[in-house]
């Protein structure tokens, strides 16, 4: 619901320079664009909240299963 009612999605170009409060969505997730190289996000891994490398939280929920679904920025 998240995902189908927030944003704008960013289009391909956009999508390789997010902005702080940007969107991150895989299925049944999402995470807060910190800044260019963080996120926030809660998540079973660290059965926390917690703030994390972009890349590596976008690797290591791919190598769970789960493809980026969607970018989007709210404003």
């Amino acid at each position: 619901m998240q995902q189908d009612g927030l944003g704008r999605a960013l289009n391909p170009a956009e999508s390789k320079s997010v902005q702080r409060g940007d969107l991150i969505f895989w299925n049944g997730h999402v995470a807060i664009v910190r800044d260019a190289d963080t996120v926030v996000h809660a998540n079973a891994h660290h059965m926390a909240a917690k703030i994390e490398n972009t890349r590596d939280a976008i690797a290591r929920i791919k190598a769970a299963g789960s493809e980026i679904v969607a970018i989007k920025r709210l404003s």
